[in-house]
């Protein structure tokens, strides 16, 4: 039971969700205490591929083990056959010194590991078979009996359901991670007169796909930025974000004004079924004017905080936004701001996840980001999206609990 409780621990720590690091931690949880070796094969590509051999702690088993590491089990070996066959194999007394293969020089590794007895046990979830766990005792450390093979057994399934949770977790996160990918642009346009950065950053805790979502796109006579955050996580959060996202690329194609552009796409978010979610979005178009460096900037904003304006010598301005978000109104109407913007201008938009970040003191980032941003003055798009982005990350001690995005559009000096 001490042994059970030692491995499940073992296993629920294991807060990276690597197999790897499962087997390896728990081969050597187990070597020395209830087996002198300790082996671990897993079924890679349709073939038993040796993955682990851990042993005694001395130079001499650490050489040992990587001769026994790198021959894979032969089809006659027994790993491969409890493998084949799913039942555990006990051999109280090892006396066929084949029975785990022979080394490249033809010394079986039965004697070159001086084990006596052996065991070997299905790594199985009961459905599938991931691999193999032998466990092998040398003469000074008595025979396996029945007990023990029991134990293992148990073993053997508490590392099968093990690997199958982080195989599990690796496939969500990279679907996760595919889906995500594919709501933000592969990488922001190259726009005359306007330097542009962009970051996301996912919350620290879970690997639902995220929300947020931004766009830099050309309109008539300039170009528009959107930055959105949908209410909550998941595919039928990315369905609505996307949905969002493409509505407004599509109905600003051919509207110039972006606060009507955001009404039309609350229709079409009304339309669709997205049970009780929103979206919140901020629309700008910037258009610029004259050749000295001036841009002019209509905002439309659905419930979306910010942007702010960083001028040149510090000062900072932080707009409030307003407006309901779409998809919970007929009616909501989107409000509507201008703005005007020299060289060296920062224009910096963020989605909540920025403003919303706690410290361990319960403090809010929004509290401190005017001030954060006044030292952005001066600063290339790029780097002032990297401050924001490490400052947000430090102040909250890596632990976020709404998914970052930040987009900065720098105006370039004339000329």
């Amino acid at each position: 039971m001490d042994m059970i409780t030692a491995v499940t621990r073992v296993l629920l720590d294991n807060s990276t969700f690597s197999e790897a690091v499962t087997l390896q931690r728990c081969a050597r949880l187990l070597a020395g205490d209830i087996a002198s070796w300790v082996i671990v094969d897993i079924e890679r590509s349709g073939e038993l591929r040796r993955q682990y051999v851990v042993g005694p702690h001395d130079g001499q088993a650490d050489e040992l083990a990587r001769t026994v590491r790198g021959v894979d089990p032969a089809e006659a070996s027994v790993p491969a056959q409890v493998h084949a066959t799913g039942r555990p194999v006990m051999l109280a007394h090892a006396d066929d010194e084949g029975v785990l293969g022979t080394a490249p020089d033809g010394t079986p590794l039965l004697m070159l590991l001086g084990a006596t007895s052996l065991l070997s046990v299905p790594i199985s979830d009961g459905g599938t078979s991931y691999g193999v766990l032998t466990l092998a005792r040398q003469a000074a450390e008595g025979r396996f009996t029945i007990a023990d093979l029991a134990l293992a057994g148990e073993l053997g399934e508490h590392l099968g359901v093990a690997i199958r949770v982080d195989r599990m977790f690796r496939h969500r996160s990279a679907v996760a991670e595919a889906l995500q990918a594919s709501l933000l642009p592969a990488r922001l346009p190259e726009v005359p007169g306007l330097e542009l950065a962009a970051a996301y950053v996912p919350a620290s805790e879970g690997v639902e796909v995220g929300g947020d979502f931004y766009d830099v796109f050309p309109v008539q006579d300039g170009w528009a930025i959107a930055v959105g955050d949908v209410c909550g996580k998941g595919q039928e959060a990315a369905a609505m974000t996307a949905a969002a996202r493409h509505a407004i690329r599509a109905i600003a194609h051919w509207n110039p004004d972006p606060a009507d552009v955001l009404a039309k796409v609350n229709e079409v978010i009304l339309a669709g079924d997205y049970e009780d979610r929103f979206v919140t979005v901020k629309l700008a178009y910037l258009r610029r004017e004259g050749d000295q460096g001036r841009w002019v900037g209509e905002l439309a904003s659905s419930g979306h905080p910010g942007p702010a304006v960083v001028r040149p010598d510090g000062r900072v301005d932080v707009l409030a936004g307003g407006g309901l978000p779409l998809g919970l109104f007929p009616d909501a109407e989107p409000q509507r701001e201008t703005l005007e913007l020299g060289p060296d201008d920062l224009l910096f938009f963020y989605s909540d996840g920025v403003t919303e970040a706690r410290s361990p003191d319960m403090a809010y980032f929004e509290d401190r980001l005017a001030d954060e941003l006044a030292g952005a003055a001066g600063r290339s798009a790029a780097e002032t999206t990297r401050m924001v982005q490490g400052l947000v990350t430090r102040f909250s001690q890596d632990d976020l609990r709404d998914d970052m995005t930040i987009l900065v559009a720098r105006v370039r000096a004339a000329g």
